[in-house]
């Protein structure tokens, strides 16, 4: 299983022989829920800031992630899947409907994306051990698939959620 409540970054920035240094791109960091007049400028944002975290991982490792790959469900392409998966639960599902960043975290051996959200938490472990209807995305399901290790900041009182990629 993909998904594990008793991993934190520590440890994984530990696993990716993190070599200290990060970024972070802004979403939406007001603490105010998206509404119609502020609808198109945070999904724009939003979908500028996930392709600038893909361009910049291949970049730095010579990669070939595309966020098109979900839409045509590649699911060997797990950075996309990541990212647009755990991105619409954020924008459906968190108080404020939207992300307030995105993290990376950069290592020899991989890297950590992580999603994060303002505002009220979830219980991604209730959610994960019941498959709460509520959440029919494929999100959980991919969390499940995926051979990457999905992680949480907090299992039971999440606001980031994480995916460890290794080479």
């Amino acid at each position: 299983m993909a998904i594990h409540f008793n991993y934190s970054l520590p440890e994984s920035l530990k696993n990716i022989d993190y070599v200290e240094h990060n970024e972070e791109f802004i979403v939406h960091d007001n603490e105010e829920i998206r509404v119609l007049s502020n609808s198109c400028d945070i999904i724009e944002q939003y979908g500028e800031m996930k392709h600038q975290v893909v361009s910049l991982i291949n970049e730095v490792y010579g990669k070939d992630f595309d966020l098109k790959n979900w839409i045509r469900r590649d699911l060997s392409d797990e950075v996309a899947f990541f990212l647009n998966e755990s991105g619409s639960n954020v924008l459906n599902y968190s108080q404020f409907k939207a992300p307030s960043k995105f993290g990376l975290f950069f290592g020899k051996k991989g890297f950590i994306i992580g999603i994060e959200q303002k505002g009220k938490s979830f219980n991604a472990k209730h959610i994960h051990d019941n498959n709460i209807k509520e959440n029919e995305g494929m999100a959980f399901k991919f969390y499940k698939q995926c051979s990457s290790k999905i992680f949480f900041d907090h299992p039971q009182d999440t606001n980031i959620v994480y995916l460890e990629f290794l080479f």
